[in-house]
């Protein structure tokens, strides 16, 4: 008996030993998950992490404005002009009517409070603030803008950069973009919607320009051209930062040096020769050099003599025509004049990353020479080698371009004229692109189309920005609509996996333990 009983005592110690050992394991692992959920969530706060299902990521930020956002090393006040709960609960619906949106976009505003809050969460220096328009703590804001039209939802973002203090309102229209809807203008309304969120743009733009230094300003010389195609180029420019005056006078008798650079598209006039030495004297700058000037042709313009007299010195060959592609899988379907134009420096960091401009009514041009009296040029982007230089105004039926000599032309060109001042080098540039279509035409709203990149990165090396900081070509983020994307199938496949395949799982892998542990 004594025996029996010995071994009994044995054995339900043996079996208390190894269920204490699995009640250990089993709280260590529970504790494990619980410390890692919390890890997770922290990490998501701290971090910023996210999970994007897009199919273009647009709903999340993008890598470069992560990297742009966590350097930042100045104390940034970000305050947005509403209580929370009440721009994502309706109000913002209701303010929007202003603007003729009509429809709901409560998607759009819930997205822009996510956006802004989680530039906090990337760099401690930036303070987001929600505030109360009819909050006396408002008011108090307010008063110190008082020169200033702040309307509920914009959002005020300020810094102070050794000793100056900078800000800038971003309002309604620069986070929203908003889509007519054309089938009420029959019955004399205008309605439109939310098509698209620009806040990543709008926000990292503003933050960017209270913690410069840097003012970049650019002169539109417009007095010589017919048709305004600036228009575009000047509203990203300025989303850049840039400041920009337009000097509408018919003849130029000198330009400010407090300008950085001068921008000339599509001219229908020429230039006096009084006028191009006043050009001449501006990239001179004294002998200081550090100007530029952005020149954008068209060849349904007609052929400036002096003008590109004048690029010619600096190496830039403008010929008479249209450039006309004769390799039908590098221009549009029946198109021949809107063509590829591809990089052609690859080491050169400005086109990094670019892959492909569209553009039409090219003017035929060519390098004069790689240096010469200081000058170095360089071609930054051509066409095919299959390319012509046909008659200007040859319709898309065209069959003459068999009589033509096939060539490669440039379609961006850099000459640079550099010089040592006060033991630095610093440069004038003067940027020559063969179409205005590289800052007006529907082609550049194309995703796979960098005429946007090519032409603000062309500026800010023009200006000699080129290393400030971060470029915005304006991104507009989506929301997407998953409804039609869930079908019945993946309705039955998402049952079976979590309401039948994971609970059996589960149950089996008990039993399993429990048998095994009994028969130990």
């Amino acid at each position: 008996m004594k025996k029996s009983f010995k071994v009994k005592k044995i054995k339900n110690q043996a079996l208390l030993k190894r269920g204490g050992y699995s009640l250990a394991i089993t709280a260590v692992v529970i504790v494990g998950v619980i410390i890692f959920n919390i890890l997770v969530s922290t990490l998501s706060t701290k971090l910023g992490l996210e999970f994007d299902m897009s199919s273009d990521k647009v709903n999340s930020m993008s890598q470069e404005n992560i990297d742009y956002i966590k350097d930042i090393d100045t104390d940034v006040s970000v305050i947005f002009c509403a209580d929370k709960e009440s721009y994502i609960g309706g109000y913002m619906t209701y303010y929007a009517q202003q603007y003729n949106v009509v429809y709901d976009a409560a998607e759009y505003y819930n997205q822009t409070v996510s956006l802004v809050e989680k530039y906090a969460d990337y760099n401690s220096k930036i303070d987001v603030e929600f505030i109360d328009t009819q909050s006396a703590e408002f008011t108090d804001i307010a008063a110190l803008y008082a020169n200033e039209t702040i309307n509920y939802g914009d959002i005020i973002v300020s810094a102070e950069n050794n000793g100056n203090k900078r800000h800038k309102i971003i309002s309604f229209t620069d986070i929203y973009e908003l889509y007519e809807d054309e089938s009420y203008a029959a019955y004399g309304y205008s309605m439109s919607y939310v098509s698209g969120n620009n806040i990543e743009t709008a926000l990292t733009s503003a933050i960017d320009y209270v913690v410069s230094d840097k003012v970049k300003k650019i002169a539109v010389i417009a007095g010589h051209s017919a048709n305004d195609y600036t228009a575009s180029y000047q509203a990203m420019l300025k989303t850049n930062n840039y400041e920009i005056d337009v000097i509408s006078d018919g003849i130029i008798t000198s330009i400010s040096n407090k300008y950085d650079a001068v921008l000339i598209a599509a001219p229908t006039v020429d230039f006096l020769g009084s006028e191009l030495d006043a050009i001449s004297d501006f990239l001179d700058n004294d002998g200081m050099l550090g100007k530029g000037l952005l020149f954008f042709a068209d060849a349904s313009m007609p052929y400036l003599s002096n003008l590109y007299d004048f690029l010619e010195q600096w190496g830039i060959a403008v010929e008479e025509g249209i450039v006309y592609e004769t390799d039908t899988s590098n221009h549009l379907p029946d198109l021949p004049t809107a063509i590829g134009i591809y990089p052609t420096s690859t080491d050169d960091k400005i086109t990094a990353g670019m892959t492909i401009f569209i553009t039409d009514s090219n003017v035929p041009m060519k390098a004069a020479f790689e240096n010469e009296d200081g000058i170095k040029v360089t071609t930054l982007a051509s066409s095919g080698k299959t390319a012509i230089a046909a008659p200007a105004g040859v319709s898309n039926g065209w069959t003459g371009a068999s009589n033509y000599t096939k060539d490669e032309y440039s379609a961006i060109i850099q000459a640079e004229k550099k010089k040592m001042v006060d033991n630095e080098y610093v440069s004038s540039y003067v940027m020559a692109f063969s179409s205005v279509q590289f800052i007006q035409s529907d082609y550049n709203e194309l995703s796979s189309v960098s005429n946007k990149d090519i032409t603000i990165a062309v500026a800010e090396r023009a200006v000699g920005a080129e290393d400030s900081g971060i470029l915005f070509v304006s991104k507009v983020i989506t929301n997407e609509n998953y409804t039609d994307k869930v079908t019945e199938s993946s309705v039955v496949l998402i049952r079976i996996i979590f309401m039948g395949l994971l609970p059996v799982v589960l149950i089996v892998l008990g039993i399993y333990v429990y048998i095994k542990r009994r028969n130990a």
